[in-house]
């Protein structure tokens, strides 16, 4: 069967069938579940520093009358003149509305830090949504970016940044937009290859590793996670949607991957990694990064319950923030130290 692509897939939705209705009430569950974990955990996520102006807007997609919500995050004291730009991809499976806001300590650091705008994107959910919506509307985001700069966004220096399935989505969009615009893509345990992470064509085990925070994806979740995104009809191995898949050329010299030994998705970001080593350019080679958090399953970092998970939280963190630095400032010392706990 011939991969497809995103222009080729067109106004794909999953059939009505039982199926369907089932994966829905599953989904109705988990989205259930979600809301109450996000409530219950809101205090393990720091709020946005003081320094850091938050303001939320509606941008206007594709769709005529529809607009994508996001927050953009501001240092108060920032320089004149235009600044650099990371546009962010919250987690979601996918499929949780209720995990739009949940990269708040992250976005507001890196503001701080780099004196910079970050744009945490929102997008729709599946299964009502299923790809490529969710990434039409990251695609509009950028495409909204690159726009209405009007002297306010530094285009020479933009970078995305994606937490879970908002970490394909961010690998997605930086290949489509290209290196040429996208200087630095940095992703937090995100699923990279659907032909073998994804429910649809099998289950990958859980590595067996005893773990500090986080969640483990159970088999049925993640079932129901990829089953959302990816309606029968479509090849799991489109490369939009299976981003290992994507040709290395459309990728940024710097990346980065960042994952818990004991995340399901794990070894979903290593083999990115490995791949890159083997088969990127030679600045793609020498500038991308993998971090192994030992002992963190999935989303370690969003639910730290564990001063050890605290402490592995703000140095992926700062790591991050440190080689989006050096990707839109390569010919200057970096002015973000590394952590120290």
């Amino acid at each position: 069967m011939p991969r497809q692509t995103v222009a080729s897939v067109g106004r794909t939705h999953h059939e009505w069938t039982w199926r369907y209705v089932w994966l829905w009430l599953h989904v109705f569950l988990l989205r259930l579940l979600a809301k109450v974990e996000v409530a219950m955990t809101d205090k393990l996520r720091p709020p946005v520093g003081p320094d850091v102006k938050v303001t939320k807007v509606r941008v206007p997609s594709r769709d005529k009358g529809r607009f994508i919500g996001a927050y953009i995050y501001e240092p108060k004291d920032k320089p004149e003149g235009p600044l650099p730009v990371n546009m962010n991809i919250h987690g979601s499976g996918f499929m949780v509305p209720a995990f739009f806001g949940n990269s708040r300590y992250f976005n507001s650091l890196m503001a701080s830090k780099l004196k910079c705008y970050v744009i945490d994107s929102d997008y729709r959910k599946a299964p009502e949504y299923p790809f490529p919506y969710p990434l039409y509307d990251c695609h509009d985001m950028m495409s909204w970016i690159f726009a209405n700069a009007e002297g306010k966004f530094d285009l020479d220096r933009v970078s995305i940044t994606g937490f879970s399935a908002g970490g394909n989505l961010a690998l997605s969009t930086a290949n489509t937009v290209g290196p040429e615009r996208i200087k630095a893509v940095a992703t937090f345990y995100p699923p990279t290859d659907a032909t073998s992470s994804g429910a649809p064509v099998g289950d990958r085990s859980n590595p067996p590793c005893e773990y500090r925070s986080g969640v483990v994806l159970e088999p049925w979740a993640f079932r129901v996670m990829y089953s959302s995104y990816v309606p029968m009809q479509l090849d799991p191995a489109t490369p939009e949607l299976c981003v290992v898949n994507l040709p290395l050329e459309r990728y940024p010299d710097y990346m980065m991957f960042i994952a818990g030994k004991a995340d399901v998705l794990y070894l979903d970001s290593k083999s990115f990694y490995d791949h890159i080593l083997k088969n990127g350019s030679q600045a793609q080679k020498e500038h991308t990064r993998f971090i192994s958090v030992p002992n963190e399953a999935h989303a370690f970092d969003e639910q730290p319950k564990h001063p050890e998970s605290v402490k592995w939280r703000d140095t992926v963190y700062v790591e991050a923030i440190r080689m989006i630095e050096q990707a839109w400032y390569p010919d200057r010392e970096p002015s973000v130290r590394p952590y120290a706990s």
